[in-house]
């Protein structure tokens, strides 16, 4: 179910997503300290931003996702020699107990259930290995606002490939964001999983400037949970909500046109205990 939204959105998500999101990744891979020496884990890579930014400042590094579309990207712009790409759910890595001096997720854990993850993960580390995680904190006021002018003109009768995807949150279970949603429950779940906490914090780390509110509502409307919702609507109402859409974006954006978004995010660095 996972893999198939993400495989839906690799194309969006590589022209829409990931621009935007460059300098936040940036500044998440400085959060991490890798070294040259490191073996590096990039859990939930999608179509690989951090780990070809990572690949020429460490020994080797590995993507892991669920989606075979978006490794397929990865894979294609990973140096030769520098990294490889795995499929497979970090539940269900194939990898030897202690491969990687330091597992990385940005944004890759959401979809998960943390416990399981967390050790999963532990599993993965050597002995005195690390660990970094970004997950979105708090959602910002146009991307509530956004999700809301959807639910206003979203189709009342969906058709059944619609319904399930609207239904699939609550066939999943309690995820990643139900659990951890401040600093202190990200500390307490890396704690109770085995590692030493380093540092744990919520955090708007760089301010991001889109050059206009398309640019943002391109990202917005990249998953496929939103993409299909638009897709649905009879032409008039699609129209009605765009052009909703863009006005409340326009209202944030500056006198150039440009819009400036400064997410917050919940990031933490741990280690591995003894």
């Amino acid at each position: 179910m996972v893999a198939g939204w993400f495989d839906e959105a690799a194309a969006r998500a590589e022209r829409d997503v990931v621009p935007v999101l460059a300098p936040l990744v940036a500044d998440f891979v400085r959060y991490a300290q890798p070294g040259p020496a490191d073996v590096v884990l990039d859990v939930g890579t999608g179509t690989g931003p951090v780990a070809r930014l990572i690949a020429p400042h460490v020994r080797q590094v590995v993507g892991l996702d669920v989606s075979a579309r978006s490794l397929a990207i990865a894979r294609h712009s990973l140096a030769p020699g520098r990294g490889a790409v795995v499929q497979a759910a970090i539940e269900d890595a194939p990898f030897r107990r202690g491969t990687f001096s330091l597992v990385l997720a940005s944004f890759g854990l959401n979809a998960t259930e943390p416990g399981r993850a967390l050790r999963a993960i532990w599993r993965c580390l050597a002995p005195g290995g690390r660990l970094a995680i970004q997950e979105w904190g708090p959602a910002d006021a146009a991307s509530h606002a956004l999700d809301e002018l959807l639910a206003a003109h979203a189709v009342a009768e969906p058709d059944g490939a619609l319904a399930a995807l609207r239904a699939s949150p609550d066939e999943l279970g309690p995820l990643w964001r139900d659990y951890l949603q401040d600093p202190d429950d990200v500390r307490d779940w890396l704690e109770d999983a085995g590692f030493a906490v380093l540092d744990a914090v919520e955090v708007a780390p760089v301010t991001l400037r889109l050059e206009t509110p398309d640019v943002f509502l391109r990202y917005l409307l990249a998953p496929a949970f939103r993409h299909r919702e638009v897709t649905a609507m009879p032409p008039g109402a699609r129209s009605a909500f765009l052009e909703a859409a863009r006005a409340r974006l326009a209202a944030d954006a500056g006198p150039g046109g440009a819009l400036t978004w400064q997410p917050v995010v919940l990031r933490a660095r741990a280690q591995l205990k003894g």
